[in-house]
């Protein structure tokens, strides 16, 4: 019991320790006060108490997301310009395989607002096409890599 006391008492040290280092990181760099602050404040927590910040922080963007999406209704242009955008694409092995590159590719700032992507408005859409899209190349996708994998023999 002792071992996990310590431990824990040594690893909070050290999760500190580094906190501390990016709060004078920060100062150094000349960070907006308020990021200062808030690396200060949590520089003075404990691991336990860092993860139930972090958890606080995801409920209240939840509750922001979520007051978003009931006063910014779902418009018809925005979802069907994401299907469109789907119908367009090859088969690409970046963009099959990475979430990123999906999303490069369709490209949801160039048709909808930085706000009702970041309050993740229309993400079930983007979800589903992405679903789709991975349906429809799929045997590409395996063909690929079977490639790729003879040719490294």
């Amino acid at each position: 019991m002792g071992e996990i006391i310590e431990d824990t008492i040594s690893r909070n040290k050290k999760f500190q320790e580094e906190r501390r280092k990016r709060v004078e990181h920060f100062k150094k760099l000349k960070f907006p006060q308020i990021i200062i602050d808030t690396e200060e404040m949590i520089a003075n927590m404990t691991i336990a108490e860092f993860d139930v910040y972090k958890q606080e922080m995801q409920r209240e963007q939840d509750r922001a997301d979520a007051e978003y999406a009931k006063n910014n209704p779902l418009q018809k242009h925005i979802v069907d310009e994401i299907y469109t955008r789907l119908e367009k694409l090859t088969f690409d092995y970046f963009i099959y395989s990475s979430d990123f590159h999906f999303y490069m590719a369709i490209d949801p700032l160039g048709f909808m607002s930085e706000k009702d992507y970041h309050c993740n408005l229309y993400q079930v859409f983007l979800d589903h096409a992405k679903e789709m899209y991975r349906e429809k190349h799929k045997t590409a996708y395996y063909e690929y890599i079977k490639d790729d994998e003879d040719n490294e023999s």
